[in-house]
């Protein structure tokens, strides 16, 4: 059984892919800036750092997993109406498709 520091403190599954917002962030506004530079300019990491679970990247304590951080990006762009949705999820997807797919 996992401990529930392991655990994201969104939607209460257990953290498989280990990347911080933060670290999820810098990639995203890369890929979002080749075709909307002020909208990379509003993805912004979120400082939570009291999980025991370990970024593989930065090697900071996180406690939201990829998935939910990458849906609150996904569901920001939507809303924005930013141009490339798909090529987003294509990179930033974590099982965002499938989960979507069932609301769309």
């Amino acid at each position: 059984m996992y401990a529930a520091q392991n655990r994201c403190i969104e939607c209460d599954d257990i953290i498989t892919n280990p990347i911080c917002p933060q670290c999820l962030a810098k990639k995203m506004r890369l890929v979002v800036s080749e075709v909307n530079p002020e909208m990379a300019e509003k993805i912004n990491g979120i400082d939570l750092d009291d999980g025991e679970t370990t970024c593989i990247l930065c090697k900071r304590n996180m406690s939201l997993c990829a998935h939910c951080f990458s849906k609150d990006i996904y569901e920001m762009l939507v809303a924005n109406n930013y141009p490339a949705t798909k090529e987003f999820l294509s990179r930033f997807d974590f099982f965002l498709r499938r989960e979507l797919s069932d609301y769309y």
